[in-house]
């Protein structure tokens, strides 16, 4: 039987961004032929990858990956079947023993992801350097009006231009009721802009942002959700770029007409 893309049942333990890197990986499927190929990750995060691949893999298993083109090399551990598509399997990889930069991006520390609202995958356009830059609100606003910020770049030791780094996938991939409304932690910031709410794919449901604050958003969508239930949610949202999802639950939501409802979300913290 297919086994369907997963939707988020529990916290993540960090930001996943949506990018296709090439790695190669060595080690032996489940007929027990080993073999050596270069595939490319669906996603990657601090603490693993998202791989497609055509060979079938069995939980627990582990791989050997090297990054292709920068010779950093790093243990696996296959998790489990995440997904199936047309061009092969989805797996969840937790990556074991890698450096710091193995894939050639610096995550934030979890003090700066607890104080930003969002967060977005920069590269300096000097040196090429890539980070996930977690943007406070003044940052936001001005990153959605001109789509670069002007930063502090460690490797250059100077303030350099910073833009969306593009997403080199394939094509095809190019909160009810009744509830008074909690106290706020954080001050919102009243924007119009677009998220992507739940996997990338013909399932993404891409919604209109009413707002947003450290804590988390809102959004309006034509899709039921329950309150209470999880999500992976990428804001601001660009088609083509390398998105930025984190995890959320929805708090709370209301009917606006016989087509949309409004729903609040709180970002879930990381869990390491």
């Amino acid at each position: 039987m297919a086994v369907q893309e997963a939707t988020v049942s529990a916290p993540r333990k960090g930001d996943r961004i949506s990018i296709s890197i090439s790695v190669q990986i060595s080690s032996t499927d489940v007929r027990g032929e080993h073999f050596s190929e270069v595939v490319q990750t669906v996603n990657v995060s601090r603490s693993g990858c998202c791989l497609l691949l055509k060979r079938s893999l069995a939980p627990g298993q582990k791989i050997r990956f090297q990054r292709m083109g920068s010779g950093e090399e790093a243990v696996g551990r296959v998790v489990g079947q995440t997904g199936i598509r047309s061009e092969g399997n989805l797996y969840g990889v937790e990556v074991l023993e890698q450096g710091d930069n193995f894939w050639g991006i610096r995550f934030p520390q979890q003090k700066e992801l607890e104080q930003s609202p969002v967060r977005v995958l920069l590269k300096c356009a000097a040196c090429q350097n890539c980070e996930v830059t977690a943007l406070n609100e003044v940052e936001l606003s001005v990153f959605q009006i001109t789509h670069h910020l002007t930063r502090k770049c460690q490797v250059c030791s100077a303030n350099t231009m910073w833009e969306q780094v593009p997403d080199k996938t394939s094509a095809q991939e190019s909160l009810g009721s009744g509830k008074k409304s909690e106290k706020r932690k954080h001050g919102r910031i009243n924007m119009k802009t677009v998220a992507c709410v739940g996997p990338v794919g013909p399932r993404a449901d891409i919604v209109e942002v009413m707002n947003i604050s450290r804590g988390g958003m809102c959004f309006r969508s034509s899709r039921t959700y329950r309150e209470d239930s999880w999500m992976q949610v990428a804001v601001p949202y660009t088609e083509g770029a390398a998105n930025i999802f984190v995890a959320g639950r929805i708090v709370r939501s209301r009917r606006i007409n016989n087509a949309l409802t409004e729903y609040g979300v709180e970002y879930v913290k990381s869990q390491d």
